[in-house]
């Protein structure tokens, strides 16, 4: 008896210690060291109702515990009560609400049921004496409703993964249905719907959390990111990501929307490995996006680079680490309202690739509208290709489906056709020699291809590939922006100057009768530049499958100068021939800045 007795006083004691740090600490609002309690030892993640006496003699000591103390409407709470009668009695306990409804309680168990508005809730545990002495204990619950986080999925519809994905064929991408997407934070797990879309009820989830690791799988594909999650009463979230055909090992997302603002026009790298079967984050990986350059992080093998690209585009990705094999030479999308993302499964140095080796994209995709008569069809390797024998065993037939012509094409026969360009290791471009009928349609097979990649794989058998697609009408090309813009000030002493036009253009009519009248307007001095004394005076160099023009002064412009650049006169044409619409003439003002 007198063991059971200290046993109690000894239990009455740390009681009372907890009820006055629960008092002195947290308690008023209900403050919590995890959202998730299944995540550490239970005890220590619930929280803590305080506790009130309503006298001065000898009283019970109860506190509450929870894990959690925001829910969404009519969402169940469980709570824990512990009562200690200091004298050695029994207690008995009590449950009240200020709103919402205690649905069971079994002694010291109790489950709330909250409201269906939004609120903040008092529940109160009373404990009993069996001499009428009482003490309670408050929790403060907030509800919350319709907090929600919802994703888009779509896809590029050049890759061989979604190309008979139905869907409208004026656009370029596709939905997504089937992708699992995972919230780590929250213990969520789901699937697209057909539309590609997925919602999470946020403040109905297993565990409430202010961010969560989001990684989304798709086939080969799999990203990940970081998603703020705001809980409020109506408070929505919605995010975008639209998967690219990426490469071996490579999986590529640009994403948009509530989650990215702050990291828009920037690349995110993420250097992962497979070790024993599980897939671990690699640190201390240089990674190359352009000019930039970042190191991967120790936790979570994470770089994030600025693209320094104006406008939408691409550029090229490096991976590289000591003991590991290089990933290089791969383009990724680039967009001034979106995050790329890329996922980099690196391999050991010596490591025999065990995939096959692949086409990741092909360009004009299935169904496509509106493909320009001089190209270029473009095939994407998921891996670097050995380039000298590409054509030695291909047969390609291509058939006119409005004229009901064909030609068969086998092996170099290919190059007397079509004007080979390797954008990279990985990127093939087709330009017809002569342009192809415009407004009609089109349709390609491959009925055989043995090729290599540059390590010595076969290429995957895509014997039977078929695509269909329609051209557009071929009219004149026309200038898309120009950069500087007229009337912009603060532009670069040394450019770049930069003309986008619609459609490819051919470089070498760029010199053709060229006249170009630049003009200081500070000191009135002029300069006249043909073909030849534009190259100079200024690199020349098209980019985007020549679809945009660069200049770049070889010496910098005054700080500070106003300048007039008139083009008098120039005889560029399209690929399939076509003269540039309003082209003579153009004209533009600008003011340099000091750099």
């Amino acid at each position: 008896m007198k063991t059971q007795n200290l046993a109690k006083q000894l239990l009455y004691a740390a009681l009372c210690v907890l009820a006055v740090l629960t008092i002195a600490g947290c308690s008023s609002t209900n403050s919590i060291s995890s959202l998730n309690p299944a995540a550490a030892d239970p005890e220590s993640e619930l929280n803590i109702g305080s506790t009130e006496t309503r006298t001065s003699n000898p009283v019970p000591v109860v506190v509450i515990y929870a894990s959690r103390n925001v829910v969404g409407p009519e969402a169940e709470l469980n709570l824990r009560a512990e009562a200690i009668d200091p004298t050695g009695g029994q207690v008995t306990i009590t449950w009240e609400a200020s709103d919402g409804n205690i649905i069971s309680s079994d002694g010291s168990n109790a489950v709330w049921k909250a409201p269906s508005q939004t609120s903040t809730n008092i529940i109160t545990c009373i404990a009993t004496d069996v001499r009428g002495g009482q003490a309670k204990a408050d929790y403060s619950v907030d509800v919350v409703g319709n907090s929600t986080y919802r994703l888009n999925i779509l896809a590029d519809r050049t890759s061989i993964l979604t190309g008979r994905i139905s869907g409208d064929p004026a656009s370029p991408v596709v939905p997504i249905s089937g992708a699992r997407i995972e919230l780590s934070a929250v213990g969520e797990v789901g699937v697209s719907d057909s539309s590609g879309m997925i919602e999470f009820n946020i403040d109905q989830a297993q565990a409430l959390a202010t961010s969560t690791l989001v990684t989304v799988k798709y086939l080969t594909w799999e990203v990940s990111y970081n998603a703020s999650l705001l809980v409020g009463d109506g408070l929505r979230i919605i995010d975008e990501l639209t998967f690219y055909p990426g490469y071996n090992e490579v999986s590529v997302a640009v994403a948009r929307g509530d989650s990215f603002l702050l990291k828009r026009g920037m690349i995110e790298v993420t250097a992962v490995e497979n070790s024993a079967g599980a897939i671990k984050p690699i640190a201390e990986v240089t990674v190359d996006a352009g000019a930039s350059q970042a190191i991967s992080g120790n936790s979570d093998g994470r770089a994030i680079l600025g693209s320094n690209i104006t406008g939408n585009g691409e550029t090229t990705i490096r991976l590289a680490r000591n003991g590991y094999q290089t990933i290089e030479g791969y383009y990724v999308p680039v967009s001034i309202d979106g995050l790329t993302l890329v996922n980099a499964r690196l391999s050991k140095a010596g490591t025999i690739p065990e995939l096959d080796a692949v086409i990741s994209w092909t360009r004009p995709y299935m169904n496509q509208k509106a493909f320009p008569v001089s190209g270029p069809f473009e095939i994407g390797f998921g891996q670097t290709m050995e380039k000298a024998s590409i054509f030695n065993d291909i047969n390609l037939m291509i058939q006119n489906k409005t004229r009901g012509s064909m030609i068969a094409l086998s092996g170099t026969l290919i190059e007397q056709y079509f004007r080979t360009v390797w954008k990279s290791d990985t990127v093939l471009q087709l330009y017809p020699r002569q342009p192809l009928d415009a407004s009609t349609r089109y349709s390609m097979v491959i009925s055989r291809w043995n090729a290599r990649s540059s390590d010595g794989r076969m290429l995957k058998t895509y014997e039977g590939l078929y695509g269909e697609f329609t051209t557009d009408a071929d009219p004149s090309p026309s200038i898309v922006s120009t950069s500087p813009k007229n009337g912009d000030t603060d532009v670069g002493r040394s450019g770049p100057f930069a003309i986008r036009f619609d459609r490819s253009m051919q470089p070498e009519s760029l010199c053709d009768d060229l006249e170009i009248e630049i003009t200081s307007l500070d000191s009135g001095a002029r300069m006249v530049l043909d073909g030849t004394s534009l190259r100079s005076n200024f690199s020349v160099s098209w980019k985007e499958s020549n679809t945009v023009l660069e200049l770049v002064p070889y010496r910098m412009l005054k700080a500070g100068g106003s300048y007039l650049i008139r083009l008098n006169r120039c005889n560029l044409v399209s690929e399939s021939g076509k003269k540039v619409t309003d082209f003579s003439n153009l004209w533009g003002q600008f003011k340099t800045g000091s750099m």
